[in-house]
């Protein structure tokens, strides 16, 4: 009883955010933490702070800060996230997540997956954060260095799917009068490689089916899907409370639309137009876009 209610909740909260997505981009990461990792910095801030000097702590909360504004920038700049604070729903171990779907009916399991599949947690550390402070109080300089990862907020072991190290770049920073401000100029090195990661790294899904005379799939411009972008095709299936893939095929993006796109056959076409007519309750076209490393 109590996993049929949390679907329940699952299932309202997730049609919530689609309603409340018009204007937004498409996809949610749900924030789990930034925090400063640097041994260094944390032991003397809580050195300071047992002695009652608070400052060196409230720094490491203004870096903490600068941080997060910088990927929101960045997802938004992608043109396909938004970093929510909302709390990540509680995650399903794969059994759990089959049993259940079998007792939705077939409206509540399409817009479960779709809702779902799209689904991400978001977690930065900040593993350095060095400043030098130049002759002359002329300023300060800094170098970080982040670890970016994202995982599956279905996923119960929370394992990342993406993780990957970013270090600022000295040579394209300039002085800056304070340690704030030479923590932004270091962020700002970042916003490409950032940005690339969002756009070019997290997986996107959604649905293929057979709408009037056009294949189509739920994926459109609100996820910065473009004209020529690729997905893989795969069958999936809940049988006996197991999740069962197959890859039987590829589709291309021949027309957009705002949340749906027309596609063509590049692999599998035959498969998957005999696929399309049997799907039954418990199964569906699955599309992964193939992400590129330059768009």
């Amino acid at each position: 009883m109590k996993k049929i209610y949390l679907l329940f909740v699952m299932l309202t909260l997730a049609l919530g955010v689609f309603a409340q997505s018009k204007g937004k981009n498409a996809m949610t990461l749900r924030l789990v933490d930034i925090k400063v990792t640097d041994g260094t910095l944390v032991n003397i801030a809580k050195e300071q702070e047992a002695k009652g000097n608070t400052k060196p702590m409230d720094m490491i909360r203004i870096y903490e800060g600068n941080v997060r504004a910088k990927l929101d920038e960045v997802a938004k700049a992608s043109g396909r996230f938004e970093i929510s604070d909302e709390n990540a729903l509680e995650a399903l171990t794969r059994d759990a997540e089959a049993s259940l779907f079998m007792k939705m009916s077939r409206a509540e399991k399409i817009e479960y997956v779709s809702s779902k599949q799209n689904d991400y947690t978001l977690s930065c550390d900040i593993n350095s954060c060095q400043f030098t402070r130049r002759a002359g109080g002329a300023g300060y300089s800094c170098v970080l260095r982040l670890k970016v990862s994202i995982s599956d907020a279905r996923d119960s072991t929370a394992a990342a799917l993406i993780s990957r190290e970013f270090i600022s770049d000295i040579k394209k920073t300039a002085i800056r009068p304070n340690r704030d401000a030479a923590c932004q100029e270091a962020l700002a090195t970042l916003t490409e490689p950032l940005t690339d990661f969002f756009l070019n790294n997290i997986p996107v899904y959604g649905l293929l089916g057979y709408e009037g005379d056009e294949y189509v799939i739920t994926c459109g411009e609100s996820l910065n899907i473009r004209k020529g972008d690729q997905f893989q095709v795969s069958l999936i299936k809940y049988s006996g409370g197991e999740r069962q893939s197959e890859v039987v095929g590829a589709v291309k993006v021949q027309d957009l639309r705002a949340s749906t796109s027309a596609v063509s056959f590049t692999e599998g076409k035959d498969r998957i137009i005999e696929l399309i007519p049997t799907l039954d309750a418990n199964s569906f076209l699955q599309c992964r876009l193939l992400l590129l490393k330059s768009r």
